[in-house]
């Protein structure tokens, strides 16, 4: 995996949603600081009219063969990927799409299967998983659009999870399309503007009271997986929404200032999300401890933010591993997944 034969890696970027901007801020953070003693990466451009790459030499768009990720580099000669690393968030790099295509293909890649990413992009689905599980989630009721909204239907949910709640789209990244509805009124409008994201159904769940924090899993270089850091987010809006995450209207505390029991249950917390779900490579888990309560899971993050406003190569860099180290033990894991 080194030597006179560097391998080369496509580091996929962009996608088809509102968070290709924050992908491609990811990606550039991989080309910047992947050791290229080791891999020679070119960023592949994944748009929803073409794939592409910036030609080194003459800055032209040179098309890229999505069967193999590869393209002419020169008139003699053609560069093909090795392997994938996916810096796309939302769709079809947080949805499953991408990695379906990827296995098609044969092509090794740094995050999970096709079937776990589908799943755990649904917010509902993984709702449901974790508490079939026992692992502690906000109560939620699923809005179908076939579900007839009258005052009894809407009487019923607000019964079942009171006010403050939140709408969210089932299938969308980065905090986009939440509501926070406080008054009666608001829920039905909050659930057509969540629709409008294009999710087929909206999640409704209850309010957590607490403080929130995130924790990042990665491989830890030997075959297994290591809970990073805790952060501790705090808002200045009234959630961590689009705006918080990626506008800096919040602000992130890392190590937060958590006794070692609540650390631990958090990390503990996260790690088991992470092998319920089946997640592979780099993966995020976001909690609201309730005071004097267990955590609570709120948010999954399959592809997380890799730029250098992103939490986990703050909670990385805490923990002493820098993001060469970083993107190398995540490229080692997935090529190790591959010769299985």
């Amino acid at each position: 995996m080194g030597g006179s034969n560097p391998l080369h890696i496509a580091v996929l970027a962009g996608g088809y949603s509102g968070e290709a901007d924050v992908s491609r801020r990811s990606a550039a953070m991989v080309m910047e600081h992947v050791d290229r003693t080791r891999f020679v990466p070119y960023l592949v451009h994944i748009d929803p009219d073409n794939w592409w790459v910036e030609h080194p030499d003459t800055s032209e768009r040179t098309p890229v063969d999505k069967e193999t990720l590869a393209y002419k580099h020169t008139e003699d000669t053609t560069v093909q990927a090795d392997l994938a690393f996916v810096m796309v968030h939302g769709t079809p790099g947080e949805d499953g799409q991408l990695q379906a295509h990827l296995d098609l293909c044969g092509i090794p890649h740094t995050t999970a299967s096709a079937r776990v990413m589908a799943t755990t992009f649904h917010k509902g689905w993984t709702t449901a998983l974790l508490r079939d599980a026992g692992i502690s989630v906000a109560q939620s009721v699923e809005c179908l659009p076939s579900d007839r909204w009258d005052e009894t239907r809407q009487k019923e949910v607000l019964e079942t999870l009171g006010l403050p709640c939140f709408v969210k789209p089932n299938e969308s990244g980065s905090s986009l399309g939440i509501t926070r509805v406080t008054q009666r009124e608001q829920l039905w409008p909050a659930v057509l503007e969540a629709r409008k994201t294009g999710t087929s159904t909206v999640l409704i769940e209850a309010r957590l009271k607490g403080r929130e924090f995130t924790c990042g899993i990665i491989p830890d270089g030997l075959g297994g997986i290591q809970a990073l850091p805790i952060t501790e987010i705090v808002s200045d809006n009234d959630f961590f929404d689009y705006a918080a995450k990626y506008d800096g209207q919040s602000h992130e505390i890392t190590p937060a200032q958590l006794d070692p029991r609540d650390t631990n249950a958090l990390q503990d917390q996260a790690v088991m999300v992470y092998q319920t779900l089946h997640l592979k490579g780099m993966a995020r888990v976001d909690m609201m401890m309730e005071q004097g309560g267990e955590p609570h899971v709120i948010e999954i993050n399959a592809v997380p933010g890799f730029s250098a406003e992103s939490i986990i190569p703050q909670q990385a860099n805490v923990a002493g591993i820098n993001k060469a180290n970083l993107i190398s033990r995540l490229i080692d894991e997935a090529l190790r997944r591959q010769a299985k």
